[in-house]
């Protein structure tokens, strides 16, 4: 690359006791732009919401390069500056405070001994995209990682092709540990940034599940789209990250993960979510992120298949590579089913309005349960009885072959594929019959067919009646109360967010207490406090149908598919068998209907 392709040439300066970065850069403007504009993004993909990125950046100065006049430097926008005067190149200097570990996945963390870093903290010009090259200054003796897509041009000094593969490229700066192993000749790098109880020896495990999923991966795609992978995984509590880059993921995993076996199966899961989004997502674009604004915002209506459908894949690859039981996987399925239908929004809202809304409903608020549904789930949903579908076939086919034949026919096209786009893909490789559960289910509400596709495939779905009044917890447990259903007696009755349980049918409010009322009651009192008053609601328990339970009561030509199509010799179920609907885990939390 020639140096004067090169459209920004940054100096990060990292300050590890005070948590910050010096940036400098020049910008060679032309001698008739006045003013300079300067941006940091709003957002980043995986994130969909506005953010206060530029709320930490202070101390911004520009100087004409040539002279050393001071120019004029104003805030413009929320998270825009302008540079007026002067003409030629302009030097730029500023500070940034980087030390939010909520945030760290998203702007990078800086930390007194060790540092990750993303690009979303460095201002760039709109009126001047390309290459960037940044060359890090980093305190003497601290380790190095960069992830793929940063290509070494000297000891600390890396070149991005683009802008956009700056803001999705971590680099790992001092303390870490890293592990590498080998998956069909692509290295695999594993970044431990912290080692919680059990690490020395438990450590070498959790990265064989890690590759295992990588192996069952490559099995689907028939290649890697990267030249090497990095995981960097922390164990804060403080930290929630979960967040997919280019060739790489951000992970918090929890700190029991080395002796717990649900926080070790969460660790999996959430390996193989971002891992399958190295092809969904980051390279197979939902329209228009294929060509995204980092400024206003970008509005797919296909993140439903970016995100569900990954959700799919990751409790797939998850049994596949027997981390998960074929019972877990088959109970997580009727679980967010279960989820999702008990929310009024699943009656009312598609999951193509739900993807373009997403930084709106990115997170839960009071009356989500009414507005929104979570296009994760009911794309997972989706991505079930799709493959069910296409597996019912004869010759059989699989979402497997799908997914793959629309990724190698969209990936990198134009700015990225549609809703529509997928649905004419189906009908035209399987016929109409495979549209249609694109448009039965993503176009229209509250028509997902998981129940039939499950009796499609060898279970009987007996249904059972619960008892609930219709409002969700703070965590659960309450007593706080989060969220209330408009359809429902709660709903009707004046109950609101936000109200606190004082006393159910003048009793202490406790959850055992709760339920117990709900199952044994026609009418429940709830008193509540609301600000400084106090409140009664007067509620009737009402009934709900849910699915009880599976029973597997297919052939041994049925129990063949599930062999087949979840990777696993080891399924011997005997008609009658009983699968135990308890395993439900999901990283966006579980909304309890009380």
């Amino acid at each position: 690359m020639p140096a004067s392709d090169i459209a920004l040439r940054y100096r990060v300066k990292l300050l590890p006791l005070s948590h910050e970065l010096e940036v400098t850069f020049v910008v060679d403007r032309d001698d008739k732009e006045d003013p300079l504009r300067l941006e940091l993004p709003t957002w980043v993909p995986g994130a969909y919401a506005f953010m206060r990125y530029a709320r930490n950046l202070s101390s911004l100065t520009a100087t004409q390069a040539s002279s050393g006049e001071a120019l004029v430097v104003t805030r413009d926008g929320w998270s825009g500056f302008r540079v007026d005067g002067g003409r030629g190149a302009v030097a730029l200097k500023y500070r940034v405070h980087v030390h939010d570990p909520d945030w760290g996945e998203l702007a990078g963390l800086v930390s007194d001994d060790q540092a990750v870093l993303l690009g979303t903290h460095y201002l760039y010009a709109p009126a001047h995209p390309g290459p960037c090259e940044v060359t890090y200054e980093v305190p003497e003796g601290w380790q190095v990682h960069a992830c793929a897509g940063a290509t070494p041009t000297g000891a600390t000094s890396f070149f991005f092709p683009d802008h956009v593969t700056l803001l999705d490229t971590p680099m790992v700066f001092g303390r870490f540990e890293r592990i590498t192993r080998d998956v069909q000749g692509v290295p695999f790098h594993v970044v431990f940034l912290d080692r919680p109880a059990g690490y020395e020896r438990h450590v070498a495990s959790l990265v064989d599940a890690f590759m295992r999923v990588a192996e069952e991966a490559h099995k689907l795609f028939g290649s890697f789209p990267f030249e090497h992978y990095t995981f960097v995984c922390t164990f804060n509590p403080e930290a929630q990250w979960g967040l997919e880059h280019l060739s790489s993921t951000m992970i918090a995993l929890g700190p029991h993960t080395f002796f717990d076996s649900k926080e070790r199966f969460s660790a999996v899961r959430v390996a193989a979510h971002e891992l399958f989004h190295a092809w969904n997502v980051c390279r197979l674009r939902p329209s228009p992120l294929g060509k995204m604004d980092h400024a206003r915002g970008s509005f797919p209506d296909a993140l439903w298949v970016s995100e569900g459908f990954t959700r799919y894949y990751e409790f797939l690859l998850s049994v596949r590579a027997h981390e998960c039981s074929p019972e877990e996987f088959f109970s997580n399925i009727v679980n967010y089913f279960r989820h999702l239908k008990a929310m009024p929004s699943y009656q009312r809202v598609t999951v193509q309005d739900s993807s373009r809304a997403t930084f709106l409903n990115h997170g839960k608020y009071p009356g989500s349960i009414n507005n929104t549904i979570d296009y994760y789930d009911h794309g997972m949903l989706v991505a079930f009885d799709l493959d069910v579908h296409l597996r019912s076939f004869e010759p059989p086919s699989s979402l497997d072959e799908a997914f793959r034949g629309f990724y190698e026919a969209f990936v990198g096209v134009g700015d990225g594929f549609t809703s529509a786009q997928l649905k004419e893909f189906l009908r035209a490789r399987y016929g109409p019959p495979a549209a249609s559960v694109i448009t039965e289910e993503t176009e229209r509400a509250g028509r997902l067919s998981v129940a039939r596709r499950l009796e499609d495939v060898g279970f009987a779905v007996p249904l059972e009646k619960v008892q609930a009044l219709g409002f969700v917890l703070k965590d659960n447990v309450g007593p706080t109360v989060v969220n209330v259903l408009d359809t429902t007696p709660a709903g009707k009755s004046g109950l609101a967010p936000g109200d606190i349980l004082l006393e159910v049918n003048e009793h202490p409010f406790d959850l055992q207490t709760l339920r117990f009322l709900i199952h044994d009651e026609e009418t429940v009192s709830l008193t509540v406090r609301r600000g400084a008053e106090r409140r009664r609601y007067d509620i009737p328990v009402r009934e709900r149908e849910q699915i009880k339970e599976l029973i597997w009561m297919g052939s041994e030509s049925q129990l063949a598919v599930l062999r087949t199509w979840l990777g696993r010799e080891d399924i011997h179920w005997a008609s009658g068998h009983r699968l135990a609907l308890t395993a439900f885990d999901n990283f966006h939390g579980i909304q309890k209907v009380f």
